[in-house]
């Protein structure tokens, strides 16, 4: 009989560094199942037939989730991330982080 053991602290991780326009970098962890859910849902949402509060608060709130899914564990608001950058900016980062995801998902190695 064979003992094995598997520990999940020894895992290689995937991480995303992105600077912050106030000069902070976050080395920005992959997706947890509901970041994923809520990216997926965006793509079906109509940000353009939305009140610009309505998208900035939907675009702010899933920025905020991204970063705040980093290694040192520090919170990003919506309020900050609302504050500071627009929709483009904020779309931007919902791609670039869409694609991380995506590409290592597609290739583990």
């Amino acid at each position: 009989m064979a003992n094995m053991s598997f520990d999940f602290n020894k895992v290689n991780r995937s991480f995303m560094t992105t600077t912050l326009k106030d000069g902070r970098k976050l080395i920005v962890k992959m997706p947890m199942k509901k970041t994923f859910e809520k990216m997926s849902a965006l793509q079906e949402v109509d940000i353009d037939g939305m009140t610009i509060d309505d998208a900035m608060d939907t675009l702010g709130g899933l920025c905020a989730e991204i970063l705040s899914h980093n290694m040192t564990g520090e919170r990003v608001t919506t309020q900050e991330i609302t504050d500071n950058y627009d929709t483009e900016e904020m779309e931007a980062l919902i791609d670039a982080y869409m694609e991380f995801a995506g590409g290592v998902k597609n290739n583990p190695n």
